[in-house]
């Protein structure tokens, strides 16, 4: 009778462990960044062809309509999307420029182990990219 209360008590401990393990625990999707270039590789936003006046991100919602994407511009002259990431699903974007625009998709999952979301994937349509590590390389030339 006594080894079966220990088994129960470890049992129950175990499982009471695991559970505050899993719901201490989150994850963020990893950021999503881009650095726009010329066909040279010249940053634009550093030479002033590209600033907060003359680009936008919007999010498409379907129907035709669409929301304004949140960004930053960082210290070396990337943009940071903050909020891009964060939702279950496969979402399209647009990037809208004097100088090109073009739609990308980010597609990212449930982290199932501990909780927040994974990115998968990110694929631009119509502009030369490339991966790089932690960003994205876009080249854009003017259409």
């Amino acid at each position: 009778m006594n080894t079966i209360r220990i088994y129960l008590i470890v049992a129950c401990l175990c499982l009471s462990i695991t559970a505050c393990e899993k719901k201490d625990c989150f994850t963020p999707p990893a950021p999503v960044v881009f650095e726009f270039v010329d066909a040279e590789g010249k940053n634009l936003i550093t030479t002033g062809q590209l600033h907060k006046d003359n680009f936008e991100l919007r999010e498409e919602l379907g129907n035709r309509e669409n929301e304004l994407v949140e960004y930053k511009i960082r210290e070396d002259d990337r943009v940071l999307l903050p909020e891009v990431g964060w939702s279950e699903g496969v979402i399209q974007y647009k990037f809208l420029s004097t100088i090109k625009s073009f739609s990308f998709l980010v597609k990212a999952r449930k982290n199932k182990a501990c909780g927040g979301t994974i990115i998968e994937q990110i694929t631009l349509d119509g502009v030369e990219y490339e991966q790089k590590e932690g960003y994205i390389l876009v080249i854009l030339e003017r259409e």
